[in-house]
């Protein structure tokens, strides 16, 4: 008894379409899904910031308190909303923010490498528009305990 037919010995070997189909049309589906869910996780930033590390910093919760936020670039940019302005004109838009609505929160996020005197001028700002309230963003740092040597 034969395995092998002589006349299937001189065949040419073919590969399925259909099957390479379905698998690329999987790829597929799980690229566009796996994609979506990550660009859904993230909300874009004007500015890329390297925030400083605190270690008592907090999680800010969602509240329903306007909240206007000031981000300083590392080349200390100001942007009020991810629009820039200078510190010059931010006293003006902060008092008509704080007039349209008087519980007005300020949240301020600089760069590592902004300079003292830009915050100085955007605090100030602030507070001569009659905003007290102004939340800093840091990153909160991980610290591992080490054991006492003293025991």
């Amino acid at each position: 008894m034969r395995l092998i037919e002589m006349s299937q010995r001189h065949r040419t070997p073919s590969i399925r379409m259909i099957n390479l189909v379905d698998i690329l049309l999987n790829l597929l589906i799980f690229f566009i899904a796996s994609t979506t869910f990550r660009i859904a996780q993230k909300e874009p930033t004007a500015v890329k910031l390297t925030l400083p590390e605190a270690r008592t910093a907090e999680q800010v919760g969602k509240t329903e308190i306007p909240k206007l936020r000031i981000t300083v670039a590392p080349d200390n940019q100001v942007f009020l909303d991810q629009n820039l302005v200078s510190l010059e004109t931010l006293e003006k838009t902060l008092k008509a923010a704080k007039t349209k609505d008087p519980r007005t929160l300020l949240e301020l996020s600089a760069d590592k490498g902004a300079s003292y005197g830009t915050i100085v001028g955007i605090v100030d700002a602030a507070r001569l528009a009659g905003i007290r309230d102004i939340t800093a963003f840091t990153k909160k740092t991980v610290t591992t305990t080490s054991p006492d040597p003293a025991r």
